[in-house]
C-alpha cells in the first residue's frame, strides 16, 4: 500500500508550527530581558537609628539580624561612652 502525501499539505503545518514557536519563544525572552533589567535595578536597603540616652547623639547603621526598637547596642557614644538605643528600624530603596 502507497500512501500519496502531498508537499504542501505536511510542509505548511510543520512551516507554521515552527514560526509560531519562534515568535513565542522571541516574545518570552524579551519579557524576561525587560523583568530582569528592572529588578536589577532596584535594591532595597535596611538601616537602623540609633540614639544616645543621655547626650541625643544619633547614628545610622545597617540593619543586623537580631535588631529591634529598643534594643540597648554595643556601640558607645562618641560623646559620653554611653550604649546607643536603638530608636528606629526602615527600608529604602536605592538604585544599584
Amino acid at each position: 500500500m502507497l500512501i500519496s502525501v502531498d508537499l504542501y499539505t505536511t510542509l505548511i503545518p510543520v512551516i507554521v508550527t515552527v514560526l509560531t514557536v519562534a515568535v513565542l519563544f522571541y516574545a518570552v525572552s524579551r519579557d524576561l530581558r525587560n523583568v530582569l533589567a528592572v529588578s536589577g535595578v532596584r535594591r532595597i536597603s535596611e538601616y537602623v537609628t540609633l540614639r544616645c540616652p543621655t547626650c541625643g547623639y544619633v547614628k545610622v547603621r545597617e540593619f543586623k539580624v537580631g535588631d529591634y526598637v529598643g534594643k540597648v547596642d554595643d556601640e558607645k557614644c562618641p560623646n559620653d561612652g554611653s550604649s546607643l538605643v536603638i530608636i528606629g528600624i526602615g527600608k529604602e530603596q536605592a538604585n544599584a
